[in-house]
Parts: C-alpha cells; sequence; structure tokens
C-alpha cells in the first residue's frame, strides 16, 4: 500500500489565504493505514464480541442442558423406587383391610386410601416455553410429587388404622386367635383346584356342590392349623381318606381331608400356623390335595371369606 501512495502527492489547499502545503507521502501513507487498522480493529471487535458472546451463551445452554439431563437420571431413579414403595403400600393396603375383616371394623374406602392424588392442571404460561427443553419434564415432577404426597398420607392413615386394628385386637385377643384367618397351606406350595360351590363331580360328572376348597399339591406338603382350637376329631373317615376336625369354639369349626398323614390327635390343642398333617390322596381322591372346610354351628361357609393373610 505503501508503494502505490508513493506515486501521488497529498496537496492540502487552505481556502481563506489560498496557500498550498504538501503533504509528505510517507506522512500520508502511515496515516491512511492508521485509518485502515482502526477501522479493521473495530469492526473485528464487533464481529468477534457477538460471536464470544453467541459462543459463551451457548456453552452455557448447553452445560445446563447436560446437568438436567443428569437431573433426569436421577428423577427416573427415585420415580422407580418409589413405584416400589407404592406397591408395597398398596399390598398393606389389602392387608390392611384383611385385619379390618377379620376385626370386624369398617373397611377404610378405597377413595380415601387415593386421598386425592392427582392435582389440577396448571398455566401453561408458567412453563417457560422457550427454555423446557432445558428442564426435567414437568409431568415427571408433578408425578414425583404427587408419589411423595400419597406416600406421606398413607404412612400417617397406616398408621392410624393400625392404632385402631390394635386396639380392638387387643381388646378380645382370645376371639379373634381362635377365628380361622389364614390358608391351611402356602401359596407358594399349592395351587387352588377346586371352590367352594356347585361343580362336575370328577367321580359322577354330575353338577354337585362342593362345600369347601381344594388345594393341590405335592403329597407331603405342611397343613397348618388356621386358628388355635382343640382337635374335635383325628382319624381315617370313609372317603374323606385322613381327616382331622378342629374346633376353634364359638360355634366355629375346620376340616382338613385326603391327608398323607395326621399329625395331631383329638383332644389336643392347636395353634394358628402349627403343623398338623401333610397333604396326602387318601380317600376318594384323584391327585393329592387338601380339601378344606370351614363350618359355623354345623353350617358349611365359603373358605374365602376367611383368608385374611395375604403372604400365605
Amino acid at each position: 500500500m505503501i508503494n502505490i501512495l508513493k506515486k501521488y502527492k497529498l496537496i492540502v489547499i487552505n481556502k481563506d489565504n489560498t496557500s498550498a502545503k504538501e503533504i509528505n507521502s510517507l506522512k500520508a501513507s502511515v496515516l491512511f493505514l492508521s485509518i485502515f487498522l482502526m477501522m479493521l480493529f473495530f469492526l473485528s471487535l464487533i464481529f468477534l464480541s457477538k460471536d464470544f458472546n453467541s459462543l459463551i451463551t451457548m456453552k452455557s445452554i448447553q452445560n445446563h442442558k447436560n446437568d438436567n439431563e443428569k437431573l433426569q437420571v436421577i428423577i427416573d431413579t427415585q420415580s422407580s423406587k418409589i413405584s416400589s414403595l407404592i406397591e408395597e403400600i398398596n399390598n398393606l393396603n389389602i392387608r390392611d383391610n384383611n385385619l379390618r375383616k377379620l376385626l370386624k371394623l369398617p373397611l377404610i374406602n378405597d377413595d380415601i386410601r387415593k386421598l386425592g392424588v392427582g392435582g389440577s392442571a396448571k398455566d401453561e404460561n408458567e412453563k417457560f416455553n422457550q427454555f423446557d427443553y432445558l428442564l426435567p419434564k414437568d409431568n415427571d415432577l408433578d408425578l414425583l410429587s404427587d408419589n411423595l404426597y400419597f406416600i406421606h398420607r398413607s404412612i400417617n392413615l397406616g398408621d392410624l388404622s393400625y392404632s385402631e386394628i390394635e386396639n380392638k385386637a387387643n381388646l378380645n385377643i382370645s376371639y379373634f386367635t381362635h377365628f380361622p384367618a389364614i390358608k391351611p397351606v402356602s401359596k407358594d406350595e399349592s395351587k387352588m383346584s377346586s371352590c367352594y360351590g356347585y361343580r362336575i363331580d370328577p367321580f359322577s360328572n354330575k353338577k354337585k356342590f362342593h362345600e369347601g376348597d381344594d388345594f393341590s399339591a405335592k403329597r407331603g406338603t405342611e397343613v397348618m392349623s388356621t386358628a388355635d382350637g382343640i382337635v374335635k376329631t383325628s382319624k381315617f373317615y370313609g372317603s374323606f381318606g385322613n381327616y382331622i376336625e378342629i374346633d376353634h369354639g364359638n360355634g366355629y369349626v375346620t376340616v382338613y381331608g385326603h391327608l398323607h398323614k395326621r399329625i395331631v390327635k383329638k383332644g389336643q390343642k392347636v395353634e394358628r400356623g402349627q403343623l398338623i398333617g401333610q397333604v396326602g390322596n387318601t380317600g376318594r381322591s384323584t391327585a393329592p390335595h387338601l380339601h378344606y372346610e370351614v363350618k359355623y354351628k354345623n353350617k358349611t361357609l365359603n373358605p374365602s371369606d376367611f383368608y385374611f393373610d395375604i403372604s400365605l
């Protein structure tokens, strides 16, 4: 650029006295070069400033996004754990209602147990839509909050319910321990093969009323007394094969038929959950199973109304 300017002269004329002054070409070159560099500097500064701000902003946004993706993973993990807790609470609620049935306490309504969880919809204007891709999902946060609220309230409700159950049970503990309340065989080792009510008799192929529940199980599977009581009968009894009757008092009697082995004797005291015999195939039976009946004042009742412990 300096070589180009050397071909030209810069003359400055004073308009008042028409005097003229020649500026050295080297000075002119330096002047033009300085002006050019200053303009280039300011243009570069403006460009780099915008680009730099943009770069910083994008980097900050990406960092926030990465942080919130990690937060989303934590929320998902906690949500999974909370779901497991809710499942346990639901199982406890079933057991709670079973105990309340046993103690003849009013059941807690499902709507009360749900405790109105759900909440109201939020105003869409409050969600900062332009940044929602950076944040954990609103639905996840809402659900997490609702579930935590549900767990907290369920614990309080369960505490009140169990206190009521405990108080009622302590008033007449003997009555309730003598009340049939569990299945006579473990649910893990047996399967319900025939229920109380009308069925097709496997021997006559005719419709006949079945007065108890049948539990299919391997021969030798443990059979338990379903309540405290005194063994009324323990003998081989016709089509029932090896047969046990237990008198629980208060008008209740339970029956156990087709046993492989009888472990208790007539007149013996037994407690709920005590081993009394083994599943067998004796008497009029097509396969190893336990025939179980519940009687009240000599009238058979549906045994399924007396399975209060869901763990068995």
